[in-house]
């Protein structure tokens, strides 16, 4: 009986350090490292813009198409209305560099989260997946990208928000 009790609580508190954020939450302060630079990325710093937070990692063959239009989404909305972070997760510098390296001019801000920390702390594992940040700092919408129809649906989302 007292394991069975143990084991409901261990998976109750695990499942609440875990909680996905929600619309109105603020969004964390802290965005993970700067691949190019290894400066911290702080979400403040880019207040007054809305800011899309777009999580990947190297492995994800989606995310591949996700990049660019992120990319040229936030081309099409104006830097001064739109700023696209990117956050690998649990990948290295050297290998997030080589890929965006690829993309020419890349003005999204590019973020490395070694740990998975950054992206814990938002609460959703699928990769790629889009949060929209209003201008206040708080999280306005969210969306996991699956598929083309998803990634129409998150540039929708993405644009919408600019408009408010």
């Amino acid at each position: 009986m007292k394991r069975i009790f143990m084991l409901s609580a261990i998976l109750l508190f695990s499942g609440l350090c875990q909680a996905q954020l929600a619309i109105g939450d603020n969004a964390p302060f802290r965005l993970g490292k700067n691949a190019k630079s290894g400066d911290e990325v702080i979400i403040q710093d880019y207040a007054g813009k809305v800011t899309v937070v777009m999580f990947w990692a190297t492995w994800c063959d989606y995310c591949y198409k996700t990049l660019p239009a992120m990319e040229a989404l936030q081309e099409q909305l104006g830097y001064s209305n739109i700023q696209v972070i990117s956050i690998a997760v649990k990948d290295e510098s050297k290998a997030v560099n080589k890929i965006t390296a690829e993309m020419k001019e890349l003005s999204m801000i590019s973020s490395v989260d070694k740990t998975g920390k950054v992206a814990e702390s938002f609460g959703d594992e699928y990769m790629p997946n889009v949060w929209v940040i209003n201008r206040a700092g708080k999280v306005a919408s969210h969306m996991a990208v699956k598929d083309d129809n998803d990634l129409i649906k998150a540039i929708k989302m993405i644009e919408s928000a600019v408009k408010k």
